[in-house]
């Protein structure tokens, strides 16, 4: 039988290779784990959606078909996979309640761009019509959580995004 035989140098190099590999591979398995918890899918945003207008007694909110949502928001491809939005039924009233679901969370600039535009777009419609609902649309709420995103317009904006953030932790 053939013993390996190292010098002390040797066996120093030897550790200490195994052990930055040791690190390499212990950090890159935290990364990944913390960025698979963060990119992973919950609730749909239409559950979600749906909670924040039961739980705060919305009636005067009617669902917007997905197919209808290009004609509200601008959002470019591959930004949201999935969403769910509420509008108000009256013309009037510019109240309106959305969740998206990211691609990946880092594309949450370009969907806050779609927001915005679509939030003065209304805004233009509403500004010498109504002062009232002028001022909820230029005091909406957007909030991140993860790879989702609520968009709130109304009187009870502050407590959607507290609610949406109980839904999702």
């Amino acid at each position: 039988m053939n013993k390996i035989v190292m010098s002390e140098r040797g066996w120093k190099i030897f550790s200490t290779t195994a052990l930055i590999v040791a690190i390499v591979i212990f950090a890159g398995s935290f990364f990944l784990v913390r960025n698979m918890k963060e990119n992973q899918a919950g609730p749909s945003p239409a559950s979600v959606t749906s909670k924040i207008i039961s739980e705060m007694h919305y009636s005067d909110m009617i669902e917007v078909s997905q197919s209808q949502l290009s004609k509200h928001y601008s959002i470019p491809d591959g930004v949201v996979a999935d969403s769910s939005l509420y509008m108000s039924r009256s013309s009037d009233n510019a109240s309106e309640v959305a969740c998206f679901l990211l691609t990946d969370k880092s594309k949450f600039s370009e969907l806050k761009l779609a927001v915005i535009d679509h939030i003065n777009s209304k805004a233009a419609g509403f500004k010498s019509l109504n002062p009232a609902q002028y001022s909820l649309l230029k005091n909406f709420v957007i909030v991140q959580q993860g790879r989702y995103v609520l968009v709130s317009v109304g009187n009870n904006a502050s407590s959607d995004e507290k609610l949406f953030v109980e839904i999702l932790k």
